[in-house]
């Protein structure tokens, strides 16, 4: 029984953090959104990162990419496009991330190119900013420049996931509940049983533990069910 009121516990307290982890991505991506527009890349880059370390959802790792696209650190944007297909490999926009990926390669070489030149020559640091010049011009459509849009509604199958979320913790607190009470009537029980007081009438204490027993087992169960049901309809699709 102890176990049981332990796992009950766990899950009541571990369901809800689940919904509040998605709102507060939800937050940082809006902050990022809001950053990117305003052209705060750094800032956009660091919220972006907040939101995916709480809901890890493909499309964020494009927009890091992004951000760091614009602010011309080519080897970490070059990164995370790879982090991006690696995780979606279906993505819609694959195409055009291939392409960001050869081109983030590309001005990695030539800083590289660069900076072998200016250890050879000095000299050729004063040209340095002529020699990457072309890496301001713009590398991709516009459309690739936006970051990827935060879902627009939110999908029936995530709807079914949250009331079932929030069926599995009502279930599994009446279980808990049901367990404290059958754990009490079975205490009341032994204790009279040890002091030898026991009446006809304390039979039924007993009847009440092993009933609500029987009953707390079922609704920690179903709770189970339906907390591992919503997490995968909300996770998941």
């Amino acid at each position: 029984m102890p176990v049981l009121r332990a796992a009950l516990l766990v899950l009541l307290l571990g369901a809800p953090a689940l919904a509040d982890a998605t709102a507060e991505a939800r937050e940082h991506f809006r902050k990022a959104q809001t950053h990117y527009a305003l052209g705060e890349f750094e800032d956009a880059a660091r919220e972006f990162a907040d939101a995916y370390r709480l809901r890890e959802e493909p499309a964020i790792l494009f927009n890091i990419g992004q951000s760091y696209r614009q602010m011309r650190k080519w080897q970490q944007a070059w990164f995370y496009y790879n982090q991006y297909l690696s995780k979606q490999p279906d993505a819609p926009n694959r195409a055009e991330t291939e392409s960001l990926v050869q081109q983030m390669r590309r001005r990695m070489d030539e800083e590289e190119e660069q900076r072998l030149r200016v250890e050879r020559d000095p000299a050729a640091a004063k040209n340095s900013e002529d020699v990457l010049a072309p890496a301001a011009k713009p590398a991709v459509p516009a459309q690739a420049v936006a970051p990827a849009p935060a879902p627009s509604s939110v999908k029936p199958t995530r709807v079914a996931g949250y009331v079932a979320l929030g069926a599995g913790v009502v279930a599994e607190g009446v279980a808990l509940f049901l367990h404290t009470s059958a754990q009490s009537s079975a205490d009341q029980f032994n204790e009279k049983y040890a002091s030898g007081t026991l009446t006809a009438a304390d039979a039924q204490l007993k009847s009440d533990a092993d009933s609500k027993g029987k009953a707390a087992t079922v609704a920690a169960v179903g709770g189970l069910l339906l907390l591992a049901s919503g997490a995968v309809l909300v996770f998941a699709f």
